[in-house]
């Protein structure tokens, strides 16, 4: 029993081990090379380039993702862009926020696409309907970040005037 309890420990030490690591940058660019494999790619302040694949996720906040490889699941950017070749492979979602995006088949891209705050340029044949894609410009972005910044303001600057109108009605009545 003992030894059956030690070869199932190994056996999980070992698939462990073998897991695709992650990696996660602030400020170092992250390159995952043609033949290499990593698990999830997270980077803030530098850009992420896909030559081999990435089993998990790949986000990026303030820099930009190339992709040539294979991702297995979504691509999110924000701040920055995203440029997809006609040999790279996109499991998921791509999403690109106030950035732009330019991806060369549909192919590339098994789930949707969406791009607030910028353009999406595809530079292949014409959508074939795998997935939706989506751009909202920088005009109408801004436009509408700053209608909800201005219902935030508004949400919190009103309860307090309504509270001193209600103390100073009811100091009228003393």
């Amino acid at each position: 029993m003992r030894g059956f309890l030690l070869s199932v420990v190994a056996m999980l030490t070992v698939g462990a081990l073998a897991q695709a690591p992650n990696r996660a940058y602030v400020g170092e660019d992250i390159f995952v090379a043609a033949g290499q494999q990593i698990h999830n790619a997270t980077c803030v302040f530098c850009s992420v380039q896909v030559e081999g694949d990435v089993t998990g996720r790949v986000f990026v906040l303030f820099g930009s993702v190339n992709v040539s490889g294979r991702v297995e699941r979504s691509t999110t950017v924000i701040g920055g862009n995203a440029v997809v070749d006609s040999a790279a492979r996109i499991g998921g979602n791509t999403v690109v926020l106030a950035g732009n995006a330019v991806y060369e088949t549909d192919e590339s891209i098994s789930g949707s696409a969406y791009v607030l705050g910028g353009h999406m340029s595809r530079m292949g044949k014409v959508h074939d309907g795998r997935g939706h894609r989506m751009s909202v410009g920088p005009v109408f972005f801004w436009l509408l970040a700053a209608v909800l910044v201005l219902i935030l303001l508004s949400a919190l600057i009103a309860p307090r005037v309504r509270r001193r109108a209600n103390v100073a009605s009811s100091a009228e009545f003393r």
